[in-house]
């Protein structure tokens, strides 16, 4: 190509499409626009609100829109791993925890094994660890004895948390819902847009 102050030009295959989703299935989302960047094997799915996924792949194969057809439509937790902040996971899903606490303590109840004071105390412990938003493993740990201890005095719980399996961390919940429920729509659009109906299916 003979331009002044042009070196070169690269031709690449790039798709948008804008798409309507129904709430319903979606967590509440109406709206994605999906750019498919064939040449650099890249998505970008841009939700309403300004939240925005993207990432490339180095070798998916022949067909990266079969690649990403399979991905989006069967593989949640491999995408969650690709797209996920994992700069949430540092905090304890404190809601979760304190479920299972709470499960734990009122069947302590009703086999007598802790009166009825250290289980309104206790009750009270869990319903304040649940309003916390931001707490770290560390900081969980360092209040464990203190917080839970009648629940500790009657084993029922460790004292030793690290080794307690309910002890979750959050995760990226907006990123989980697009993985888990938009990405599998999104699947089904490419399929008809790239007229592929039937593949990766069965």
């Amino acid at each position: 190509m003979n331009i002044q102050g042009v070196a070169s030009v690269e031709t690449k295959t790039i798709k948008s499409l804008m798409i309507q989703l129904e709430p319903q299935f979606t967590n509440g989302h109406d709206f994605c626009e999906l750019i498919v960047d064939e040449t650099a094997n890249r998505f970008t799915a841009i939700l309403y609100g300004g939240e925005s996924y993207t990432h490339c792949w180095g070798a998916p194969g022949d067909s990266f829109i079969k690649f990403l057809i399979d991905i989006f439509g069967h593989k949640d937790e491999y995408l969650y791993e690709k797209l996920a902040d994992y700069s949430k996971e540092k905090f304890i899903d404190t809601e979760k925890v304190g479920e299972h606490l709470k499960r734990l303590l009122l069947t302590a109840r009703r086999q007598l094994i802790i009166d009825k004071y250290d289980t309104e105390e206790m009750w009270d412990k869990i319903e304040q660890l649940q309003s916390e938003n931001e707490m770290t493993e560390e900081h969980l740990y360092g209040l464990w004895n203190s917080w839970f201890d009648a629940m500790i005095k009657h084993d029922i719980v460790s004292n030793e948390p690290w080794f307690e399996d309910f002890i979750e961390r959050q995760k990226d919940w907006k990123c989980l819902v697009f993985c888990q429920k938009v990405a599998p729509i999104l699947a089904e659009v490419l399929k008809v847009e790239y007229e592929l109906v039937g593949v990766n299916e069965g």
